[in-house]
């Protein structure tokens, strides 16, 4: 069997055998970064009828792992830029529930869904990392997103 130069959290060489088993989706930006740090830009692992493949984008070590996370406020302003957790058409409000589509004004609570990305017809949310007020939206319905791009600021939270 061949070794991917990649490592698991416990120090453990992942390899097609190992890795779809115990894989969830926090791992994922990781395992990209690694591919990255390797040189490689795609890997597709097969076993027992599942099938992974990741194909990294151009850019610096560390640059979707930093996308991935929101942005803390900055030092004398209380807004928090939120950044997409994931790839998908943006829907503001999940079509099976009723509530109101994400807008500026709307207050949310820390943890509370904000927006959905929809890919493949399954959806995602991406939450509140604060609670706040939303200050601006940088997206509509209906746009595809990518790892990390802004979709809205909040304010009159901090981080804690």
């Amino acid at each position: 069997m061949i070794q991917l130069p990649m490592v698991r959290a416990d120090h453990r060489p992942l390899n097609a055998l190992n890795v779809l088993p115990m894989m969830n989706s926090a791992d994922i930006p990781r395992i990209a970064e690694q591919l990255r740090q390797c040189g490689m830009q795609a890997i597709e692992i097969q076993s027992a009828g599942t099938r992974l493949r990741i194909v990294t984008r151009q850019g610096a070590p560390g640059e979707a792992a930093a996308a991935a996370e929101q942005s803390p406020p900055l030092p004398g302003e209380a807004t928090t830029l939120v950044r997409s957790n994931g790839l998908g058409v943006l829907r503001l409000r999940h079509p099976a529930q009723p509530h109101v589509p994400l807008a500026v004004g709307m207050p949310l609570e820390q943890g509370a869904p904000a927006v959905y990305l929809e890919s493949r017809g399954l959806f995602k949310s991406v939450v509140a990392p604060v609670g706040g007020e939303v200050a601006e939206l940088l997206v509509a319905e209906g746009d595809k997103v990518d790892f990390g791009r802004p979709l809205f600021t909040l304010r009159g939270a901090a981080q804690s």
